[in-house]
């Protein structure tokens, strides 16, 4: 009788373990399911990343571009005035 009992005894701690074994097992699937979703994820920032920091970078040579476009019209401008004042004098002379 105590061996009918401690048998049953071991098959139910036997049942337990894998049981406890099965469970830690799709822990372990879904861990490693959540580590490549994250892994994954974090690829695609880097590569959003990379974009902006490209894209930053082409909008700082156009800014560049622009100020210098900016810059010549101010000065074709500033010497079109000149010019329109040196003939407004020209023409009240004579």
């Amino acid at each position: 009788m105590a061996l009918e009992e401690e048998k049953k005894e071991r098959e139910a701690a036997l049942a337990e373990a894998r049981e406890t074994s099965r469970k830690a097992v799709e822990e372990a699937t879904r861990l490693r399911e959540r580590t490549m979703t994250v892994e994954e994820t974090a690829s695609k920032a880097q590569e959003e990343a990379v974009f902006y920091k490209d894209a930053a970078t082409d909008l700082d040579k156009e800014k560049v571009l622009i100020k210098d476009d900016l810059a010549s019209a101010r000065e074709a401008f500033q010497e079109m005035k000149v010019e329109c004042v040196k003939g407004e004098i020209a023409r009240s002379a004579t």
